[in-house]
């Protein structure tokens, strides 16, 4: 919207600054721009465009008629004649404002930030103090993603032009894109003096005491927006999101049913509900509401996924599978009810019809990272179609480079390659990105122990026992390794 507003500045600008052409410089060109000025504003732009270019023809070294002629294409939108008198003018007069600004509103309004930047760069040093100019060149940096430039603009505005609620605002949501939460919540903290009845600075205290891990502090900042706007069911939602990372279950339930009370069909709000019940292990209570909730909404297609998942965690596997296989009855190309179904299948044993359940979920999307790693996983671990499998799960990795679990399957694609030095990389990067996971830590062990680092591979084996003690194959892994057997261990 800026953009289109610094535009329409310039387009209804006219001439009511700095003369485009100086009376004493020559008689017949300031008459000839004159005309061409009452012409333009009389809409008659083709004939002004004449006026100006006569003036141009007496005048040839005047920046400001060539200002003049660019404007008037511009009302024309004929951009790339524009373009060239405001290039025309630079050369002239390369701190010219006008030309610059008109040369910086085409690049922004046409996508080319990188220039766009460049010329309001110009500009902030041939008019240091334009709040506007400014701004803009904050919000461009921002585009691209340039945030400590832009935060460092905020900064200056604010030293410039005094204290404002917006200012304060927009610099604190930078400073929360860079994690710089403290700061991030002094200058919101700031804003909120000066607006204490913003719906918006509530919600931005919200969200960066959740990002801060401070859930109590965001839950009573989402509280008092919600005092504001009682019908809004996003506001429910984000009070129950970090009532729920505060582990304040019963009272994030209670947001997630005033929201689904003003939204029923909320699926939002719905699976919020059950990721509640599944933290709290009260597998009959989701089951139960999801029931209700499939009686109420005409049995739609998602809500037995999340059934399913639901029954997954409760360990009712074929009731988990048969709810997964009815929303693909509903709706057949519903990616994510495949790709949980050949989850379903391949935890029962069913590995060939798990793989054709991957497959049919990349044939329906075929960039799924999740279903890319997964199915060249299961052919890792059967030792088959090595080399695809690793094309599948690079293909995954592309898309999500620190993903732990991607990392981790490469590594054990390396594994059954044979080539052990390549898999322990991959390995022991997946570790300290996936802290929790036993597998990980068991696949690292293996992979030491085939290059007889056998008590680093003891120590990768208590670790995942440390995460699941019912873990009997490692149990006696463990005890295959000898007490006092002579082991090579290399510094790490």
């Amino acid at each position: 919207m800026r953009v289109i507003a610094l535009l329409v500045i310039g387009l209804l600008a006219g001439c009511a600054g700095q003369p485009l052409v100086s009376r004493q410089t020559n008689h017949q060109a300031y008459g000839a721009y004159l005309r061409g000025l009452m012409l333009e504003r009389s809409a008659k732009l083709s004939e002004a465009i004449e006026a100006y270019q006569l003036a141009l023809e007496r005048d040839q070294h005047s920046p400001y008629l060539h200002v003049r002629l660019g404007a008037t294409y511009m009302k024309l939108r004929e951009l790339d004649k524009a373009l060239q008198h405001f290039d025309k003018a630079l050369e002239l007069d390369p701190q010219q404002p006008e030309a610059l600004r008109w040369v910086g509103m085409l690049h922004t309004s046409q996508g080319r930030v990188d220039r766009a930047i460049v010329i309001y760069e110009r500009l902030c040093v041939a008019q240091p103090h334009d709040e506007l100019v400014m701004s803009t060149l904050a919000d461009l940096y921002i585009v691209q993603g340039e945030l400590p430039k832009a935060a460092d603009i905020y900064q200056g505005l604010i030293r410039e032009f005094g204290s404002t609620s917006q200012l304060h605002f927009n610099l604190g949501v930078l400073y929360g894109r860079l994690n710089r939460f403290e700061e991030a919540l002094q200058e919101l903290s700031r804003a909120y003096e000066l607006s204490p009845d913003s719906l918006e600075i509530r919600v931005a205290l919200g969200i960066t005491y959740e990002m801060a891990e401070r859930f109590d502090q965001a839950a009573a900042h989402y509280e008092a927006a919600i005092e504001l706007d009682p019908f809004n069911p996003q506001l429910y939602h984000h009070a129950a999101r970090a009532l729920a990372n505060g582990k304040r279950y019963a009272e994030a339930v209670a947001n997630y049913q005033a929201a689904l009370d003003l939204a029923p069909r909320d699926f939002e709000a719905i699976m919020g509900l059950v990721r509640v019940r599944l933290i709290q292990q009260r597998y009959a209570d989701a089951e139960q509401f999801l029931a209700k909730k499939l009686d109420e909404l005409g049995d739609p297609a998602e809500l037995y996924v999340a059934l399913g998942i639901v029954f997954r965690e409760a360990r009712y596997a074929q009731e988990a599978m048969r709810a997964f296989e009815r929303a693909i009855d509903k709706k057949a190309d519903y990616v994510q009810a495949h790709f949980y179904l050949a989850a379903q299948l391949d935890q029962l044993g069913h590995k060939e019809a798990a793989r054709e359940r991957l497959r049919r979920t990349l044939e329906l999307e075929p960039d799924h990272a999740d279903a890319l790693n997964y199915l060249g996983y299961l052919d890792a671990e059967a030792g088959v179609n090595l080399n695809e499998a690793k094309t599948l799960i690079e293909r995954a990795l592309a898309q999500d480079p620190d993903n732990g679990a991607y990392v981790d399957s490469l590594g054990w694609v390396y594994y059954h390659m044979g080539k052990i030095d390549e898999a322990i990389g991959y390995l022991e990067r997946a570790a300290k990105l996936v802290t929790d996971d036993p597998v990980v830590f068991d696949h690292l062990g293996d992979a030491y122990v085939k290059r007889n680092e056998l008590q680093r591979a003891r120590q990768q084996w208590q670790r995942a026992l440390e995460l699941d003690a019912n873990q009997p194959a490692i149990k006696e892994k463990l005890e295959h390794l000898m007490p006092m057997q002579p082991v090579t261990v290399s510094q790490p």
